[in-house]
């Protein structure tokens, strides 16, 4: 009981401090919840579900159309509902939250992200390639995607596996933000 207190102090920390970016607190809550409930499942003991009214898992990370930031990005424009991701040129991702990282982890440092800046890290589970598409990663298909703000610039960097320790992305694309 102990380290579930332990545990709720820290998120509750992480939430005061994300508060501070309305998108970003968004993000933060609906992965807490997801994660207390996992937790509390592991620790209280298994019961029937006393409810049998469905419930739908809400996903409100990321929405809306993004344009390149650049005239030379083979990936022109960007629409974002939620876990799907449709690149112009790519084709159609379908995404589900892995975890948030920070910039100063490794691999998002050396991509030149602040230390303080949150990473929204999303694992592909599923890719519908478009016709005569470029494929973001060549020659293995991506597995995990970074999401980051940089300003009026939303940062998405393509990883073959995940990204920890020395990973380098695949591919590193830049949208303006309306």
């Amino acid at each position: 009981m102990r380290r579930l207190f332990d545990l709720l102090g820290v998120l509750g920390l992480v939430l005061l401090l994300s508060a501070f970016d309305e998108r970003g607190a968004e993000q933060t809550v609906t992965r807490v919840r997801a994660e207390l409930t996992d937790i509390w499942a592991r620790v209280s003991p298994s019961t029937p579900a006393a409810s049998s009214v469905p419930t739908r898992a809400a996903d409100h990370a990321l929405r809306g159309a993004f344009a390149a930031s650049g005239e030379a990005s083979p990936w022109p424009a960007l629409l974002a509902d939620g876990a799907r991701l449709e690149i112009s040129g790519l084709g159609a991702l379908r995404t589900r939250p892995h975890r948030i990282a920070s910039g100063s982890e490794p691999p998002f440092a050396s991509a030149g992200l602040t230390p303080g800046q949150q990473v929204e890290l999303r694992e592909i589970v599923d890719m519908i390639p478009a016709e005569r598409g470029r494929p973001l990663c060549a020659p293995d298909a991506p597995r995990y995607l970074a999401l980051a703000g940089q300003g009026r610039t939303l940062r998405l960097m393509a990883f073959a596996d995940r990204p920890e320790g020395d990973a380098r992305a695949c591919a590193d694309l830049a949208f303006d933000i309306p």
